[in-house]
This record gives C-alpha cells, sequence and structure tokens, in this order.
C-alpha cells in the first residue's frame, strides 16, 4: 500500500465555514469544531500521514497579495511534495494560476491539488466538502507535478477549468 505524506494548507473559504454569507450560522456551528483537522482524526483515522498549516482564514475574495506570498513561500519551502490546498471557490483559480506560474518560473516540482467546498464540511448533510476532499487525497496517487483543482468528482488543470454558478459545479 503506498502510504502518502501530504502537507494541508488552509487559506478559508467555505469549506471550513469562512463565507461572510453564514453569518450567525458560522459562530453556531464552530462549536462543533468544523474542522478538516477534526475530520480527518475523528471519523477517517487515514492510511495517509499529514500536517496541517493555516495561511489565512478568508473568504478567498478577500485574499490579499500578501496571503499568496505567503502561501507560495509555504509551497516553496515545505519538504512534502504532496500539497492540499483548502480554499474559497470565488478565486482558487486565480490562485492556482498564480502558483503554477511561479512553480515554472522557479522550476519546483510538486503536486499541487487546489479542493473547496460549496457547502460547510459540518452541519450539512448535503455537503459537498468531504467528497472534494477525499477525491482530492485520492488524486495524489494518479497525478505528475503541476497545480489542479479538485471539484466534484473531477480533477482539472488550471486552465481547463470554470465554476459554474447557475449549475453550483466546476467543469
Amino acid at each position: 500500500m503506498q502510504k502518502n505524506q501530504i502537507h494541508i494548507i488552509k487559506m478559508g473559504g467555505t469549506i471550513e465555514f469562512k463565507d461572510p454569507a453564514y453569518g450567525e450560522m458560522n459562530e453556531k456551528l464552530m462549536k462543533l469544531d468544523p474542522s478538516i483537522d477534526n475530520y480527518l482524526k475523528n471519523l477517517v483515522k487515514p492510511h495517509f500521514s499529514y500536517d496541517t498549516q493555516i495561511i489565512c482564514e478568508k473568504d478567498s475574495r478577500e485574499i490579499t497579495q500578501e496571503d499568496l506570498k505567503n502561501l507560495w513561500l509555504t509551497v516553496k519551502n515545505t519538504k512534502s511534495e504532496n500539497i492540499l490546498i483548502t480554499h474559497g471557490t470565488f478565486t482558487m483559480k486565480n490562485t492556482g494560476k498564480f502558483l503554477e506560474n511561479l512553480m515554472q518560473k522557479e522550476n519546483i516540482n510538486k503536486k499541487i491539488i487546489i479542493t473547496g467546498a460549496m457547502i460547510p464540511i459540518v452541519g450539512f448533510s448535503i455537503s459537498d466538502a468531504v467528497f472534494n476532499l477525499g477525491f482530492s487525497i485520492a488524486s495524489f496517487n494518479v497525478i505528475s507535478f503541476g497545480v489542479f483543482i479538485c471539484m466534484n468528482g473531477g480533477l482539472f488543470k488550471i486552465d481547463e477549468v470554470e465554476k459554474n454558478t447557475e449549475l453550483f459545479r466546476f467543469e
């Protein structure tokens, strides 16, 4: 069995309730610990090792150049080849392009998957968060070096994906 080491970098977004649209609900559901760490440790008990790091906890429309710079330094300096970035869906493609350009420029070979959710990981039985997270983790076994977005059971190169808000999916 292949056992991956995955460095999970958190940027915020709906996946862990970093969406201003949820307002008051955020505070109430935070008591349930709607975190990826809690989900993996207590429910999944995975056959891979991981560590997590928070860069920011923002709606993706509020991510700054400083946040992106910190993300890049983390990606560049982590020893892990497999990097999973949780991110808000509004600007994940922009962040992917940013990382892809710097990886090419500096000739860095890592596997990066960016994922998120339209509905948070805890508090909604119909959430896509768990599916997107699991599919992303499994995808490290089949991807080559580069930056990908993993949403709705699809694994996309950055230039091949768009968020379709009418169909509530990436395609």
